[in-house]
């Protein structure tokens, strides 16, 4: 069983534990206090008793003296024994509930609160960087490659010369570059630029477990140990640096888990038999919610170990050829569940259970993701926008321009064009984000390799720094200073990572524009013109471009309830006039709309010129119109 609600109600306990415990330290102290000792007689003269006459030959009663009762000292714990005590109920009780995947929760001396994940420029790093196999095939013997303290801030030192092309310095430091380790060059690279996070895998493509794990679930399915065995060294080294640390766990792509105990969670056809990809890999089914807890609890090891934040990557199902033909026979298998409403409890889920652990949750998307909303597309691969954006603190488009074809963004070589195709994606980031209160910040993933395969060995387009700061400065214009290279290689030239520093200068403005392109005006444009349209891939629009508080915040109650009602208007004709900006500060406008529509089934047509008020709100201008 999936775990969302199990917290919530061992919290409720734990409460109830408390409360129990102080009130029968109360009813002690009190039942303490309130005991009065026995008199004692004592043989004081004023307090003898004198026998009467006629009890002179009877016998004396004696009068037995009790002893003093002193109150038993009752001990008092203190609010750190209290927090012991009630750890280790909750301990117990998680692990009661949680079984197979239990992973115990940070201990009370390092449950940090949870970091800043803002402004990241993180440098994703393969696994061979960070460990070399010393032993032998059959006896493994893996250990962290050497990262010394010495030679890392001489590598800043290089990386500071070339930023001031110190011709001298740079010479006289060349040598470094071939007597370090790439992990060491890495680091002081990040410490000699703006970067200042890294990526590490702690669950491969393949799905193999880089950190030591003890959750059962993850021993059952993987025999080795993991590689990075001293991570935890590792993470306080690059903490030490100021370095934000970021897991990255491979969801729903893992040959591993697939093949384990006879295929028992792979993704399969309706006969039984595995189902295979273009590639002929099998994939885990995100619909088994062994899989989701078993991801979740590689997560929880990763937090553990001590990183900041947990990324999810492939969190989808499969896409290609393949999958888009077997789509609509695997859904018959699993009822009226859409995929991408499966992809949203998971990160809703593993969102809850990493909340006790204080670190930042992303998950990343397909560049289309950022394009299309509800698309077949989409769908297919389990992620929309508005399913993810709210059950993340950060939503991470994977935008590769050697990734796109032809016509995206108007580029016939988007490869060829990485500063328009991070421009364009990153607006309809933007955009679509805009919708939301309760969103996820926007990261993307941007290109730091070369796509040799697109090109004839003669005229490939390499990826350098003009390239890389090409992606960047697209970013800083609309005022995105966060970013994570994606680098599957071992080509780390620290040149490429040397930008200006010129950050204060942006994002650039440009007249009442928004970062998208529009003044108050185009947006009512924008408006009218998907309102007027059939197709109905464009009409998320009409929920985007009105203001939050003027519409369902659900995008499903919104599209039940309101859209229907929207639609009785049929534009027949439209012209919009000029705008007023009438308030600087809270950014309001006043657009002039001369409008020709019908209302419902009444074909009365209605002439009207109207002022239709604009916002501007989570960085778009918005439009509140009136019929």
């Amino acid at each position: 069983m999936l775990q969302k609600r199990k917290y919530m109600k061992m919290e409720k306990q734990m409460k109830k534990t408390c409360i129990i415990i102080l009130l029968v330290l109360s009813v002690m102290m009190t039942m303490t206090a309130c005991q009065k000792p026995t008199e004692t007689v004592s043989q004081n003269p004023s307090d003898t008793i004198q026998p009467s006459p006629s009890d002179e030959n009877s016998p004396t009663e004696t009068v037995t003296q009790e002893p003093t009762l002193t109150p038993t000292p009752t001990p008092t714990l203190s609010p750190e024994e209290i927090a012991i005590i009630e750890r280790e109920q909750l301990e117990a009780q998680r692990k009661e509930q949680d079984g197979e995947f239990y992973v115990p929760l940070k201990p009370l001396e390092n449950n940090s609160e949870k970091p800043n994940g803002d402004n990241i420029r993180a440098m994703y790093i393969i696994d061979s960087v960070i460990t070399k196999n010393f032993g032998s095939e059959g006896q493994p013997d893996w250990r962290m490659v050497r990262c010394d303290d010495e030679n890392i801030q001489l590598y800043k030192s290089y990386v500071e010369a070339l930023a001031i092309n110190d011709t001298q310095k740079i010479n006289d430091l060349a040598y470094l570059n071939s007597n370090l380790t790439t992990l060491e060059k890495i680091i002081g690279t990040i410490l000699g630029t703006e970067m200042n996070a890294v990526v590490l895998n702690i669950k491969s493509g393949d799905g193999g477990i880089t950190i030591p794990m003890q959750a059962e679930c993850i021993k059952q399915v993987n025999s080795e140990t993991g590689r990075f065995l001293a991570i935890k060294d590792l993470l306080a080294q690059l903490k030490g640096y100021g370095i934000y640390t970021i897991a990255r766990v491979t969801s729903f792509q893992d040959d591993t888990l697939a093949k384990y105990n006879g295929y028992q969670h792979a993704i399969k056809n309706p006969d039984g038999s595995i189902w295979l990809d273009d590639n002929r890999s099998a994939w885990v089914d995100a619909y088994d919610e062994w899989v989701q807890n078993y991801n979740i609890a590689a997560a929880k090891e990763a937090a553990l170990a001590g990183f900041d934040e947990i990324n999810f990557d492939y969190v989808r199902f499969p896409e290609g050829r393949k999958w888009g033909t077997y789509y609509q026979e695997y859904m018959k298998l699993h009822g009226e569940t859409r995929s991408d409403e499966i992809i949203h409890g998971f990160l809703k889920d593993a969102y809850e259970a990493l909340q006790p652990y204080n670190v930042n949750v992303s998950a990343d998307i397909f560049g289309l993701v950022a394009r299309q909303w509800d698309s077949d597309d989409c769908i297919k691969i389990g992620q929309n926008w508005y399913r993810i954006t709210n059950v993340v603190d950060y939503i991470c488009p994977m935008i590769y321009p050697s990734h796109y074809t032809t016509g995206w963004y108007g580029f016939e070589y988007p490869d060829m064009n990485p500063y328009g195709m991070v421009l364009g994606a990153m607006k309809d980031s933007i955009e679509k984000n805009s919708a939301f209160n309760d969103n996820g910040k926007v990261r993307l993933w941007i290109q730091d390799f070369t796509a040799k395969y697109l090109y004839q060995p003669d005229s490939i387009y390499y990826y350098g720094y003009e390239q890389i700061y090409g992606q960047v400065k697209a970013l800083r214009e609309l005022g995105s200073f966060s970013y994570m290279f994606w680098n599957n290689g071992i080509s780390y030239d620290a040149s490429k990572y040397i930008f200006p520093n010129d950050i204060s200068g942006y994002p650039l403005a440009d007249g009442d524009k928004d970062p998208i392109g529009r003044t108050p005006a185009m947006a009512a444009k924008e408006y009218l013109s998907v309102l007027s349209s059939t197709n109905n891939l464009n009409q998320y629009m009409l929920f985007v471009l009105t203001p939050i508080d003027y519409r369902e915040n659900d995008y499903d109650e919104w599209l039940e309830n309101e859209f229907p009602v929207i639609k009785q208007t049929k534009i027949l004709g439209y012209t919009i006039g000029e705008y007023v900006i009438t308030n600087d500060n809270e950014k309001s406008a006043e657009v002039s709309v001369t409008l020709k529509y019908t209302k419902g089934d009444d074909v009365t047509e209605i002439y009207k010129t109207v002022l239709w008020k604009a916002v501007f709100e989570n960085g778009i201008w918005k439009i509140i119109p009136e019929f």
